[in-house]
């Protein structure tokens, strides 16, 4: 059997037949999987190193595909992302939600795309701050709302209140009755 061994000491084994158990080794700091001690399934081995692997995914910063898991996706601080094949080692350049929607079928640009749609940019709305005026479109019909801090236990978050009634109902940035909207106070600057 051949052993791992885990910058701990600790050395990790698994037999050939598919089957996992843990045995921790009195003797010594070794994790044998395929002993007799406890057994994990084909299944739960499976599970256990998707765990795993996420851990170590969100460790590094890092996106993997489901539906693709070869495929991982480092995404830089303006949410673009470089998409690396693992089987290969291959990488892409730099691939923007615009790079995405030209090439669709370009090396990477699948697997982008499933990381853009799972992490959809931001509403404009999404990103208020206090004491601004939006106009909002909310179950179909355009208001004026105002931006307001609000306490929460342990944090201070924004809420738009309705400017054309009194003692309405606020609603948080991430409403999902929010269709559309853009702030008018203070004015966008290009």
């Amino acid at each position: 059997m051949k052993y791992f061994t885990a910058s701990n000491g600790i050395e990790v084994g698994i037999t050939p037949d598919g089957f996992s158990q843990l045995n921790l080794n009195p003797k010594g700091n070794r994790i044998v999987f395929g002993s007799s001690v406890s057994s994990f399934s084909p299944d739960t081995t499976a599970a256990l190193r998707e765990f795993f692997q996420a851990e170590a995914d969100e460790r590094l910063g890092r996106w993997r595909w489901p539906q693709n898991p070869q495929w991982v996706l480092y995404p830089d601080e303006d949410g673009d992302v470089v998409a690396m094949d693992e089987s290969t080692g291959q990488s892409t350049s730099l691939l923007t939600r615009l790079t995405v929607s030209r090439f669709p079928n370009a090396e990477g640009c699948p697997a982008a795309r499933a990381y853009f749609d799972a992490h959809p940019e931001p509403k404009p709305w999404q990103q208020a701050e206090a004491g601004e005026l939006w106009e909002l479109t909310v179950e179909g019909v355009t208001r004026t709302y105002a931006s307001i801090a609000s306490t929460g236990q342990n944090d201070v978050y924004i809420r738009f209140f309705p400017t054309h009634e009194v003692n309405a109902v606020t609603l948080g940035t991430k409403a999902p009755v929010i269709s559309a909207g853009h702030r008018i106070f203070p004015e966008v600057s290009s």
